[in-house]
């Protein structure tokens, strides 16, 4: 099967799944790149839209399990994410052995909620391909166009088409829940697993908020890299024309058994990604049916045993609420 026909079997279950909810929730678009450190290294780009449904008390989604709770609540929601791989030279045009390798993403994600107001589950399904049918190159280079960076010179290396896999199951819980006087304060946990020829993983989270007025949301860490969906769980309107504010600190490990850009071409004689420490530092402000947020992630030996190496990254998102 060729990249076309999967591409428009991709479209086909979009279509089909979108006719399952009349009304959105919310959408979001979220921008994120490794421009805080003045060049482009490894992970350096990523960009999605995620769509997340009303809430169903009656539907398809309400019949499947969830393991040691009860839930009261479903959505369905649909992602699509663009994610943008160099090695630390893109001025070299030849392959570098020991570095990680040029690559372009493309993901398609398909997820369904299950959830009370203190712990939700989430099971994803994520379709997608890598490689130059993604056009990740052209995006890249007209946008060093733009910003006035050095032209990436080493695409003609990246890695070839390929269609990737992946299903993944999140817990996530409101630990702790307080308000006071002059704002209030939460905790939020969550553990994820992922399965499958693109990612394999585990890892534990937990996400420290305070501020005034905030929706109550499920403010996880999230993914290690792109979007985080969870935040779009459980949101309200405001209602008011007040700018209302949080501020949040998370920390998290992962444990990576496989990665598809680091470890599926043994030619480039990587390090296998092991343990990952992240830190996320998030401001997020609300107002009426609009929530702006502004981030900066921080991870330790993304790409290696090296307890030197560093990955951070800066991002921004935009949630309107219909």
């Amino acid at each position: 099967m060729n990249l076309f026909i999967k591409t428009s079997l991709l479209t086909t279950v979009t279509s089909i799944l979108f006719t399952l909810s009349a009304q959105a929730q919310s959408l979001s678009l979220y921008l994120e790149n490794d421009a805080i450190e003045g060049k482009d290294r490894h992970y350096t780009n990523g960009t999605s839209f995620v769509y997340v449904s009303d809430s169903y008390e009656n539907s398809f989604i309400n019949k499947i399990p969830t393991p040691f709770s009860k839930t009261t609540n479903a959505n369905f929601g649909i992602g699509f994410s663009q994610l943008t791989f160099t090695p630390s030279d893109i001025k070299e045009k030849n392959k570098i052995v020991g570095d990680l390798p040029y690559a372009g993403i493309l993901n398609f994600d398909f997820f369904i909620y299950k959830w009370s107001e203190t712990f939700f589950h989430e099971y994803m399904l994520t379709l997608g391909m890598v490689g130059p049918s993604t056009k990740v190159e052209q995006f890249q280079k007209n946008f060093h166009n733009i910003t006035g960076n050095n032209r990436p010179a080493g695409w003609d290396n990246q890695l070839k088409d390929d269609f990737l896999y992946n299903f993944s199951y999140s817990f996530g819980h409101k630990s702790y829940k307080k308000t006071f006087d002059y704002g209030k304060l939460d905790i939020n946990n969550s553990f994820r697993i992922d399965l499958g020829n693109y990612n394999r993983a585990i890892s534990i989270s937990s996400m420290i908020r305070y501020g005034s007025g905030y929706t109550d949301n499920f403010n996880t860490v999230g993914r290690l890299i792109g979007s985080n969906e969870n935040k779009q769980l459980n949101l309200q309107t405001t209602n008011s024309k007040n700018i209302n504010w949080s501020i949040s600190y998370g920390l998290g490990y992962r444990y990576t058994d496989f990665f598809y850009v680091n470890d599926y071409d043994k030619s480039y004689n990587l390090e296998k990604i092991r343990e990952t420490i992240s830190q996320v530092v998030s401001l997020d402000t609300y107002f009426d049916k609009y929530i702006i947020s502004f981030n900066f992630k921080s991870n330790k030996s993304l790409f290696g045993n090296d307890n030197d190496v560093k990955s951070n990254w800066a991002g921004i998102s935009l949630i309107y609420l219909f």
